[in-house]
């Protein structure tokens, strides 16, 4: 197992869709339709990566981003958003976009792109745990 990710969207077709592609690649995927759900995984569960949508009903993907920092603050997050204007000014505030603990893809996601940004950021786990 390469991993285990948590893809957090209210859309199933979204959710399902990168599941199915995550899966395939050989990485353990859990699912949740908003960040309550979100959490639950995250208190059950090890998780290596978050990949959030930023506009979900309930507790929306900004705020579970903050919580999952308090509570589990070894998992990476990759947030994605539709509506670029949500995040403006996040990028350039949020000490976490600079150390790498957390990026951003704007929808519509291209798979290769999404695979990318996995790799990337489970590489940066991966070198850090040889380390220590």
């Amino acid at each position: 197992m390469l991993g285990r990710i948590l893809v957090v969207d209210d859309n199933t077709m979204v959710r399902e869709s990168y599941t199915e592609l995550l899966r395939h690649r050989g990485y353990d995927v859990l699912q949740a339709g908003d960040g309550e759900q979100a959490l639950d995984a995250v208190r059950t569960n090890a998780i290596d990566l978050a990949i959030i949508d930023v506009m979900m009903p309930t507790m929306g993907g900004l705020e579970f981003r903050q919580r999952l920092q308090d509570e589990a603050p070894q998992v990476k997050t990759i947030l994605v958003t539709g509506q670029p204007d949500r995040v403006e000014g996040l990028v350039e505030d949020d000490p976490d976009f600079q150390t790498g603990r957390v990026s951003i893809l704007y929808k519509p996601v291209h798979p290769v792109m999404l695979l990318a940004e996995i790799d990337k950021r489970l590489a940066a786990r991966a070198q850090a745990s040889c380390l220590n």
